[in-house]
């Protein structure tokens, strides 16, 4: 497989996963991919999928929008939302 990173999303995902609850733009499936790695507060089914969804992406078995949906979905999930 050739060593591809996938592109940016079109729109940012705004979630408070930063310090402190500190809102950041998530614009790609790796960062999205490190976030729900990195002590995630309520792991949940949506975090499974955008877990899942992400890894697909970055390994280019997967369209990135798709990721994007689900990793929206688990920021809902765990009231990362604004």
């Amino acid at each position: 497989m050739d060593d591809v990173c996938p592109g940016p999303w079109n729109v940012c995902v705004l979630a408070r996963t930063g310090k402190n609850g500190a809102l950041e733009f998530i614009g790609t499936a790796e960062e999205a991919l490190r976030k729900l790695k990195s002590n995630w507060p309520r792991p949940g089914p949506a975090f499974a999928l955008a877990v899942e969804s992400c890894q697909d992406v970055v390994r280019s078995w997967a369209p990135s929008y798709l990721a994007r949906i689900a990793f929206e979905e688990a920021v809902r999930e765990a009231g990362l939302h604004l």
